[in-house]
C-alpha cells in the first residue's frame, strides 16, 4: 500500500502546495481550524500526514505535530516541514496509550480499507477529553460516485451505498483517486466507525466554499473521561411503593 502512494507523493505534494489541489487544501485547513482550535503547544498526531501539506495550519493553531504515514516517501517530504514523522500503519501506531492531545486526520478516511481499527486506534493514544477532527471529502457530495457540473449542481449516481475500493471510475476524475484509487464511505459507515470505536460525536461542519452544495465535511470526536460504558449504565431507580387504597 505504501508503495502505491511513494510513486505520486511528490506530484501530490506540489498539486496541494502550489497546484489545482491547493484551494481545496485550504479550504479543508479552514474547516480543520474551526474544528480543533487552538493547541497551546499541547500535541497532535497528524494521521496519515502524506507530505505534511497540512501541517502549516496545525502549527499555527499553535499545536506540536507528529505524523505517522504508510508512504516512506511521503513521511520524508513531512520531515521538511519540521516535524517528527514515523512510517507507520493506522492501524498500529508506534505511540503509547493515551499520549496525545488530539489527533488530526486530513483527507485520508477513503484511503482506508477498514475504518474501524484507524479510529480505535486513534480512541488509543488519546487522552481522555482529547479530540479526534476528520476532515474528509463529503461522503454526500463529494464521494466518489458524485458529478459536478459548472453550476455547482451535483448528481449522485447510483453506487453511493458500496463501501468498497474503487481503482477505476470514470467520475474520479485527473487527481490523485485517479492514480491510487478510493475507497467510497457512506456517511453511515463513517458515523458508526467513530462510535464504535469508543468516540463521543461532538460537532460536525461542513466547509465554508462558494459551491451551492458542500464537498468537505468534519467531524470531531471526543475520547470520554469515563468509559463508556460506566455513561451509559442507567441510574438507579427507587424502589416504587406500593399503592394503598
Amino acid at each position: 500500500m505504501g508503495q502505491r502512494y511513494d510513486e505520486f507523493a511528490d506530484w501530490y505534494d506540489t498539486y496541494v502546495t502550489s497546484g489545482m489541489g491547493q484551494p481545496f487544501a485550504r479550504s479543508a485547513d479552514r474547516l480543520l481550524e474551526r474544528l480543533l482550535g487552538p493547541g497551546a503547544d499541547r500535541l497532535c498526531l497528524d494521521l496519515g500526514c502524506g507530505g505534511g501539506a497540512h501541517v502549516p495550519a496545525l502549527t499555527g493553531l499553535g499545536w506540536r505535530v507528529t505524523g505517522v504515514d504508510i508512504s516512506a516517501r511521503q513521511v520524508d517530504l513531512a520531515r521538511r516541514t519540521g516535524i517528527t514523522a514515523t512510517v507507520a500503519n493506522a492501524e498500529d501506531l508506534p505511540l503509547a496509550d493515551q499520549s496525545v492531545d488530539a489527533v488530526a486526520t486530513i483527507m485520508t478516511t477513503t484511503d482506508f480499507d477498514d475504518l474501524p481499527p484507524v479510529f480505535a486506534e486513534a480512541h488509543r493514544v488519546l487522552r481522555p477529553g482529547g479530540r479526534l477532527v476528520v476532515i474528509t471529502s463529503h461522503p454526500c457530495f463529494g464521494g466518489a460516485f458524485v458529478e459536478r457540473d459548472t453550476h455547482g449542481s451535483c448528481i449522485v449516481h447510483p453506487g453511493y451505498r458500496r463501501h468498497e475500493r474503487i481503482e477505476e471510475h470514470p467520475l474520479l476524475g485527473d487527481g490523485i483517486r485517479s492514480r491510487v484509487g478510493v475507497v467510497n464511505v457512506p456517511l453511515p459507515a463513517l458515523l458508526n466507525a467513530l462510535t464504535g470505536a469508543g468516540l463521543i460525536l461532538h460537532e460536525t461542519a461542513e466547509d465554508d466554499g462558494e459551491e451551492p452544495i458542500p464537498t468537505l465535511l468534519g467531524l470531531t470526536a471526543i475520547r470520554p473521561r469515563q468509559q463508556l460504558d460506566d455513561l451509559s449504565t442507567p441510574h438507579e431507580q427507587p424502589p416504587t411503593s406500593a399503592m394503598t387504597s
